[in-house]
């Protein structure tokens, strides 16, 4: 081994490390600004299908990480949203588990009235094979919950 391999290689895993710690924790807002509503929204996917994103949106603002195309069995993803004043932000993403024809949707609300969940739900012919649950863990006005969808 050369000197630069020497070196280069506890970097490398003290990188792949600090990488799976980070993925692990829940969503942070510490990073987000700080001039209005933020949301941030890990989402757990603990079934064995694919999920594909069929749509999301925000009632004010934009998302700073949009939610991801699909979603792998049993992994998760941080989506983040803010908007540039204090008087409410909605964000939703709807993912559909294709093998059996159901939508999930999950809501944040985050207004002077608390920060809620409220609209998050499981849809479709198939929906009572499937549960979701949510945790929030700070409100308003920096919003940071966790959602998982799993198998009943």
């Amino acid at each position: 081994m050369n000197a630069k391999t020497l070196i280069a290689t506890p970097l490398i895993g003290l990188a792949v490390i600090g990488a799976g710690i980070g993925a692990a924790g829940i969503a942070s807002a510490g990073t987000l600004p700080t001039n209005g509503n933020t949301i941030a929204m890990t989402i757990y996917n603990n079934t064995d299908q694919t999920m594909t994103l069929t749509g999301d949106y925000t009632s004010a603002g934009d998302f700073i990480a949009a939610p991801q195309q699909t979603l792998a069995p049993h992994s998760s993803e941080i989506v983040t949203a803010s908007v540039d004043n204090f008087g409410g932000l909605t964000a939703v993403v709807n993912y559909g588990i294709p093998d059996t024809n159901t939508i999930v949707t999950f809501q944040a609300n985050n207004s002077a009235q608390g920060a809620t969940t409220d609209g998050t739900n499981v849809g479709g012919v198939h929906a009572r094979r499937y549960d979701v649950s949510t945790t929030i863990d700070t409100g308003v006005p920096t919003m940071n919950v966790a959602y998982t969808i799993a198998p009943n």
